[in-house]
C-alpha cells in the first residue's frame, strides 16, 4: 500500500492531511477554526487554541510549507511520518493521534525538527 492511501485510510492520517494542508496555506482563521472544533477539550487544557496557532504561525515563518517525507507508521487512531520544509529542506519527526471514537479528534499532535 502506497503513503498516500495508509493516511486515507487512518482517522489519524485524514486529520494529519487536513492540518497540514491547512497550515500550507497560511489561513490562520482556517487553522484557528480547526484546531477549535478538532482538537478534543483535554488536548486544548494542555495548550490552548490561541497557542497552538501561534507556534505553528512562528513554524511556518521557518520551514515554509511542508510535505510528507515519508510514513513510518500509521493505524487508525496514529501516525507517524517523516515530513519535509520546503524553504530549507529540514525533516520533522511529526506524529498525530486521535480519539478512537467519532468524530476522532486530536489528541496529540507533536513535531520535532530531526
Amino acid at each position: 500500500m502506497d503513503d498516500k492511501t495508509a493516511l486515507k485510510l487512518s482517522n489519524a492520517g485524514m486529520r494529519l492531511i487536513a492540518q497540514t494542508t491547512i497550515l500550507n496555506s497560511g489561513d490562520t482563521r482556517r487553522l484557528h477554526d480547526f484546531i477549535a472544533n478538532n482538537y478534543a477539550p483535554k488536548a486544548l487544557e494542555q495548550q490552548a487554541v490561541g497557542e497552538r496557532v501561534e507556534s505553528a504561525q512562528e513554524a511556518f515563518a521557518q520551514t515554509g510549507k511542508l510535505k510528507i517525507f515519508q510514513v513510518l507508521a500509521t493505524d487508525k487512531h496514529r501516525v507517524i511520518v517523516i515530513m519535509q520544509a520546503q524553504a530549507n529542506d529540514a525533516m520533522y519527526y511529526t506524529e498525530i493521534a486521535v480519539e478512537e471514537d467519532f468524530p476522532h479528534k486530536v489528541l496529540a499532535y507533536i513535531q520535532r525538527a530531526m
